[in-house]
């Protein structure tokens, strides 16, 4: 049977969950997933850096969705597709960061948080890399980006994969993908949609299900908070990073019966206690965060969006850490209950007009800056390598996320594995928080009181 996604040779529909990831951003909220790689490059090697990581992107782009261009659908009839091309501007997409000197941690923060607010061109390949040559401890970075409508955040860990040293050179392209004209491109949607007709009616069915069954949960959250903060989000940000070993959150865990994931929420929970104390916007409800669970199956391949929202409480209320941790742990639970019929929900083909309709509903949905979805903040908590990887020879020493902020909401802490540790990222919004760093020393601090009470 043929892939519904493929539209011709090297031209990929995108799928609702895609398309949303476009739809959502603004220039307050740019939507792409990234990562602050540090990297361990000997002084002598420092000129040839830029240059060798180009080569190393040149080598390896082929093997990733990356080297694509965006096309709408005429009319928004069918969905928008990715078109795979041959040859990107590497001087352009992999540029070094101009600095006089060295880069202090101060300046790299100062200057990944600028960044992070550029939108990314979609009218071309969907990332960017920008290159700190040489770092004040030593070393050199890379920031890289990618819109989130190409994958999550599992499918971009995916993509650094196939572009570190574990993965071959891949064979080079020779011609761009060419798209059907759009008589051709809109007979070719009209066979699919009428193909999928069964398809579609099955899924609606299973959501009215869905929906009906989350009628029993629909009393099962905590209504998000209104703080002082609360708003629309700015378009400044600050950054921090936390590198903390993974023993450490395992050894708490196993002593408190927790997971990994758990004592990320509570370290967070106690950070975020103490930080809206010390400011005076504490509320007396639990904070409610945005996150997500994935629900990739082998089926589904490596990239695009396969994730559910979950929106558990943070019990920040709550004074002591281990009731905090066991108020958590009930909150995820009851979210986890739910996430077979919001996965029903998520589940849908692509139909008529589908592209054309979501612009005009988001355009209004998105008007004034308001939160699409609950939750004050977002903590998200993303599987990474145990293995040590490098890129063009350099040993990486660091993969800190460079998370992103949802309309509405004020800070996102995002933790990924790297090896022994576990490497945060801390990104706040500048105009509420005026010191990214104050919170990320509160939860390296949260598990040094969890580690005295375990």
């Amino acid at each position: 049977m043929s892939d519904p996604l493929t539209l011709a040779p090297g031209v990929r529909r995108l799928r609702p969950d895609d398309h949303f990831m476009i739809l959502s951003e603004t220039g307050a909220s740019p939507m792409h997933v990234g990562a602050l790689i540090l990297l361990d490059v000997p002084a002598d090697r420092r000129d040839d850096f830029a240059a060798a990581i180009r080569r190393q992107f040149a080598d390896r782009l082929p093997a990733t969705p990356l080297l694509v261009r965006l096309h709408e659908a005429p009319d928004g009839y069918d969905a928008d597709v990715w078109a795979d091309i041959a040859r990107a501007d590497l001087d352009a997409l992999v540029a070094v960061e101009p600095h006089d000197g060295k880069w202090s941690e101060a300046a790299l923060y100062d200057a990944v948080a600028a960044l992070n607010m550029r939108r990314l061109d979609l009218s071309g390949p969907p990332f960017a890399a920008h290159l700190f040559e040489r770092l004040t401890d030593g070393g050199s970075a890379i920031y890289l980006k990618m819109h989130h409508s190409v994958a999550d955040g599992i499918g971009f860990q995916t993509v650094l994969g196939l572009l570190s040293d574990a993965a071959p050179p891949a064979t080079a392209r020779f011609a761009d993908a060419r798209l059907p004209e759009p008589e051709k491109w809109h007979a070719k949607a009209e066979a699919r949609f009428a193909a999928e007709e069964g398809l579609r009616a099955a899924q609606s069915a299973r959501r009215k299900q869905a929906l009906a069954a989350l009628e029993a949960h629909k009393d099962d959250r905590e209504p998000t908070p209104q703080l002082k903060m609360s708003g629309p989000t700015s378009d400044r940000r600050r950054y921090a990073t936390i590198s903390l070993p993974l023993a450490r959150i395992k050894a708490v865990g196993k002593s408190l019966d927790a997971t990994v994931n758990d004592v990320f929420l509570t370290l967070a929970s106690t950070a975020l206690r103490n930080y809206l104390s010390e400011i005076g916007d504490l509320p007396d409800t639990p904070l409610v965060v945005n996150s997500a669970r994935s629900y990739r199956r082998p089926e589904h391949g490596d990239f695009g969006n396969r994730i559910v929202a979950l929106h558990p409480h943070l019990a920040t209320q709550l004074a002591d850490p281990v009731e905090r941790l066991r108020a958590i742990q009930v909150s995820m639970a009851a979210e986890i209950q739910r996430t077979a019929h919001d996965e029903a929900l998520l589940d849908a083909a692509e139909k008529p007009y589908g592209a054309r309709d979501r612009r005009a509903a988001f355009a209004e949905r998105m008007a004034g800056g308001k939160r699409l979805l609950p939750g004050n903040l977002t903590l998200s908590n993303v599987p990474g390598p145990a293995e040590t990887r490098s890129y063009a020879g350099f040993r990486q020493l660091h993969n800190y996320p460079v998370p992103i902020i949802g309309s509405g909401r004020f800070l996102n802490i995002t933790s990924r594995r790297s090896g022994d540790n576990l490497d945060m990222g801390v990104i706040a919004d500048a105009e509420k928080v005026a010191d990214a760093g104050r919170i990320a020393a509160l939860f390296t601090a949260a598990l040094d009181e969890l580690e005295s009470i375990a």
